[in-house]
């Protein structure tokens, strides 16, 4: 029997039994009333039974699962920081601190500059799978004062190889297991990250920088955890099918705890050198000022060649030259001119 018949079927009881109620004799009336009190209840548990099995039958929409990472392969790539604990007991870094050319090493406070170690990258490992990226940023240790890696910690990636930054990923907090907690991922709608001169410096540049968050779901993923093996490093894992399975791209890592604007960059855009401020105590524009609690790296390119290509914002090698063979001369055929001295970066023997 169908439910819309077994419903009506209870009704044509509830109201016999109703009638014969009013039918009956005066001492049958307590018989009458539970007989009617069990009716409904059956009546309203049938109708209850009916509404929670046409609840269970609407499809409430799910996102995809995550794809989800495993261990990180051995590293195929190192990347190796400016270190500032050199003289970090002096309140000031050595190198590495270029403003005009968006390379900061800056992990001091402002104006005091007390060193603070976990904004201080030290490497960062790359590898990749079949579907992820890894990325391992190690720093120099916990935060003295509130114990922890107490900044926020991102990988920055340029895919169109022109030094403009078109995706980046954040992680504050991390805990010991794989999760997108409190990661985020922003791109660039408009492409105005770096302003007209990508990584240089472009004063009264007014753009929005990285403007829209990329939703995580599905094979679009991004992770991050502390590394199992190493209490002061974060590990990234971003899915290629976030970055679009590019071939070729670069990379570099960041730590912020000052400013910990999560979209706002090239910072050497929104400021002058004046006012950021410098960790160089040789530096007219030392101490640090607006820009300051900072550390980024170069960006190493993946999936072609680094030695002859000049992009902004990767890191420069300089290439030695090779052991000629017996008759033969190594010359060199490409400078770095954005050095001087233009230091060589490839070599040609014949």
């Amino acid at each position: 029997m169908s439910k819309s018949k077994k419903l009506l079927l209870l009704l044509l009881v509830g109201v016999w039994i109703i009638q014969a109620a009013a039918c009956s004799s005066p001492s049958d009336s307590s018989a009458s009333d539970a007989e009617i009190e069990l009716t409904l209840q059956a009546i309203y548990a049938e109708n209850t039974a009916q509404a929670e099995a046409a609840a269970a039958a609407v499809e409430v929409p799910t996102k995809i699962p995550l794809l989800m990472p495993g261990e990180p392969p051995q590293p195929e790539r190192t990347l190796k920081d400016f270190d500032s604990s050199i003289r970090a007991s002096e309140n000031r870094a050595v190198s590495g601190d270029r403003f005009l050319d968006s390379m900061y090493e800056r992990p001091f406070t402002s104006q005091e500059m007390i060193y603070q170690p976990d904004l201080d990258i030290y490497t960062v490992d790359f590898a990749h799978d079949d579907n992820f990226f890894y990325f391992t940023i190690t720093l120099y240790g916990m935060n003295p004062i509130e114990w922890g890696l107490n900044g926020m910690y991102g990988i920055e990636f340029d895919r169109t190889k022109t030094g403009r930054g078109d995706l980046i990923v954040w992680v504050e907090d991390p805990g010991e297991d794989w999760s997108v907690e409190n990661v985020t991922v922003f791109t660039d709608s408009d492409r105005d990250v770096g302003g007209l001169q990508p990584i240089v410096a472009d004063a009264g540049h007014e753009g929005d920088g990285y403007d829209t968050t990329v939703e995580l779901e599905g094979d679009k993923s991004a992770f991050a955890r502390i590394s199992p093996d190493d209490s002061v490093a974060i590990q990234i894992a971003v899915s290629g099918d976030l970055l679009d399975n590019p071939t070729e791209f670069l990379w570099g890592a960041w730590a912020d705890n000052g400013l910990r604007n999560k979209t706002l960059l090239d910072h050497n855009d929104t400021m002058g050198p004046g006012e950021a401020g410098s960790p160089i105590n040789t530096d007219d524009n030392y101490p640090l000022n607006a820009l300051y609690n900072l550390d980024n790296t170069c960006r190493l390119p993946h999936g072609f060649e680094q030695m002859g290509a000049i992009v902004p914002g990767m890191c420069i090698t300089q290439g030695t030259a090779p052991e000629a063979a017996p008759g033969q001369v190594c010359v060199c055929i490409a400078w770095n001119f954005l050095l001087f001295p233009p230091p060589c970066i490839q070599w040609d023997c014949n």
